[in-house]
């Protein structure tokens, strides 16, 4: 959990999650424009999380268009943050 509390943008990402999700529209929720800087930010940070468990990808073989959603950990730390 200190992982999540130390970096805001893994918080930000993590608290706006609330359904299955596109990368592309996290940009736009959290930032509120669409950007390649924005973009990388997020997709760094769904990265960092998927690493730690707490996101999942719910489309894993498509390339493009990537799904993300919560898995039950990343519900318990969500709720935890808040």
């Amino acid at each position: 959990m200190g992982k999540i509390k130390r970096a805001s943008n893994r918080k930000k990402i993590l608290l706006a999650i609330k359904e299955p999700i596109l990368p592309s529209e996290l940009v736009k929720k959290i930032y509120g424009k669409s950007s390649n800087f924005y973009f990388n930010i997020v997709s760094r940070a769904l990265s960092e999380l998927k690493k730690l468990k707490l996101v999942k990808i719910k489309n894993p073989r498509a390339k493009t268009g990537r799904v993300y959603e919560l898995t039950p950990l990343g519900k318990i730390i969500k709720k935890r943050i808040k």
